[in-house]
């Protein structure tokens, strides 16, 4: 007999070209697939290193500035890029909100799934010579005993079970599926487990949304001995959520008792410690505390950060007649934490012409030969030797546009005298033009971060859930077992299993022999 194998007529109707609904079908398959979600959290994750690479203004808008001064042709391109406020970038948030987008998409077709299979009853195995994974025994035991024995067996592994009675299921070669078979699954925790993780991760993003959204980040500068109030006008930067405003911040105080910092022998940074008080409106002390880096205090909610700190040099200028120009005032400066100097400004609009300082503070001024490396002066980062450099400049301090607090404009001034003042605590020292500068004391400050992060609980629950639903995804294995009973004609009975494992396939045989013997052993406890 000879077989003809001929190809199929070609249809006489041209294939249908892919219009756009099948298109925008076949995009939102791949939107909601949980391939797109990863892809989208990889983006995100890689999205945020930036925000580490690059100083950001809700976080250190001193340091954006100096980003500025150094990189004077980068740093406009990288402001409009929005790298200097990355989390608040309009490209982030669409980032994060198509990541938002694709759990949902990707979770309601899992979820429904899942619920239909955990109501559905586990199913018929149909031809059990087709499964790789078999296992068969004679027992003397009759078919109802052994499919007891088997039932017991795999309730104990934590199988859901269902009977299938003698002639259900579809037919097969004119015949019925046939005999009584009894089906078990488990496993089913793990994609349960998995659905819980990914639910958990949607609720950790929309936690650090809704915190972002409703609370605020800001730096303030307390000066030793100085009591701070948290409104909108005392903050030196402020970052308030899209939904935050400033009626709803904390009616609290800060007072900040005492600052202390210590080096290491090679003079690196040891620590930095604020002793920080806080009080309410009426000025009744709430708690207090020594606030670190790594150890912040928390007040109404709001939890203070000890980010930076620096030095107040309290200067006074007076004409060379006596007469005060310039009251004591305490200068902010800039420290800089590589060497430990520090820099301000101080601008004493009053004189004629004008007169502006420019400050440069060492904490412990050396000069050579005691410096490393041939250097003419160098500086002890320790507060042992304080000195303050006074440089000073006349002419137009153009006081009324907008300038940094901490330099002067030096475009319309000229410099005063041909060599700069060294000045101690205590020391007074006259200028070219008559008058004197006097630098009556010194003061610290510690810069503090303040953050009100409502999404915090929401995070937390959110990563404990998250762990909660990673676990058994990763040990929980599913698996679907079916045994049959009938008789052998001998008087006795053949037992047939098969299985079928969806992860860990190569520890499946050795179950499923396992679970043979038992049901074996039980036939023969069995009383027939």
């Amino acid at each position: 007999m000879a077989v003809e194998l001929r190809p199929p007529a070609a249809s006489a109707r041209r294939p249908r070209r892919p219009g756009l609904g099948d298109t925008l079908r076949q995009a939102w398959r791949e939107y909601r697939s949980m391939r797109t979600a990863l892809v989208l959290l990889v983006v995100l994750a890689a999205a945020s290193i930036l925000g580490s690479l690059f100083p950001q203004e809700g976080l250190s808008p001193q340091r954006v500035d100096q980003y500025f001064s150094d990189h004077p042709a980068l740093a406009p391109v990288l402001e409009r890029l929005g790298l200097f406020d990355v989390f608040g970038s309009a490209w982030y948030m669409a980032i994060y909100l198509a990541l938002l987008g694709a759990l949902v998409a990707c979770l309601v077709p899992r979820t429904r799934a899942l619920v239909r299979v955990l109501r559905s009853r586990p199913p018929r195995g149909g031809d059990l010579a087709r499964y790789r994974t078999r296992a068969g025994f004679d027992t003397p035991a009759p078919p109802d005993k052994a499919m007891a024995a088997a039932r017991r067996v795999l309730r104990r592994s934590r199988y859901r079970l269902a009977d299938h009675p003698e002639g259900s299921g579809e037919p097969q070669g004119g015949a019925p599926v046939g005999r009584g078979e009894l089906a078990g699954e488990k496993g089913y925790l793990r994609e349960a487990a998995s659905l819980l993780f990914h639910v958990s991760l949607l609720v950790l993003l929309v936690g650090l949304a809704y915190g972002k959204g409703y609370g605020y980040r800001g730096q303030a500068a307390i000066v030793e001995g100085e009591t701070w109030a948290n409104a909108r006008v005392g903050y030196d930067s402020f970052s308030p959520g899209r939904f935050f405003g400033p009626e709803r911040l904390a009616p609290f105080q800060l007072r900040l008792d005492d600052f202390s910092n210590s080096f290491y022998d090679n003079n690196t940074p040891r620590a930095f410690v604020s002793s920080l008080t806080a009080l309410d409106l009426d000025g009744h002390q709430l708690q207090s505390q020594r606030v670190a880096p790594n150890r912040p205090m928390t007040v109404d909610g709001v939890r203070i950060f000890q980010s930076d700190y620096g030095y107040v040099p309290v200067v006074r200028v007076q004409d060379a007649k006596g007469r005060e120009l310039l009251a004591p005032q305490e200068v902010l400066t800039l420290r800089d934490p590589a060497s430990e100097w520090s820099t301000g400004a101080v601008k004493v609009t009053s004189a004629s012409p004008q007169v502006g300082l420019e400050l440069t503070m060492f904490t412990g001024l050396r000069t050579a030969p005691d410096c490393p490396g041939g250097a003419p002066f160098c500086n002890d980062p320790r507060l042992v030797r304080p000195v303050l450099v006074v440089l000073a400049y006349q002419g137009d301090l153009q006081a009324n546009r907008a300038q940094s607090v901490f330099t002067l404009d030096r475009s319309r001034l000229e410099l005063l005298g041909d060599r700069p003042l060294l000045l101690a605590p205590g020391q007074s020292r006259a200028l070219a033009n008559g008058m004197v500068v006097s630098f009556t004391g010194l003061k610290q400050y510690s810069v503090f971060t303040l953050a009100r992060d409502p999404g915090v609980p929401v995070v937390a629950v959110a990563a404990g859930l998250l762990l909660c639903g990673l676990v058994p995804s990763l040990y929980v294995t599913r698996r679907r077992v079916w045994v049959r009973a009938a008789p052998d004609g001998a008087g006795g009975t053949r037992v047939e299993l098969a299985g079928l494992a969806l992860q860990g396939k190569a520890a499946f045989e050795g179950e499923l022999a396992r679970l043979a013997q038992q049901v074996q052993r039980g036939t023969l406890d069995a009383p027939r």
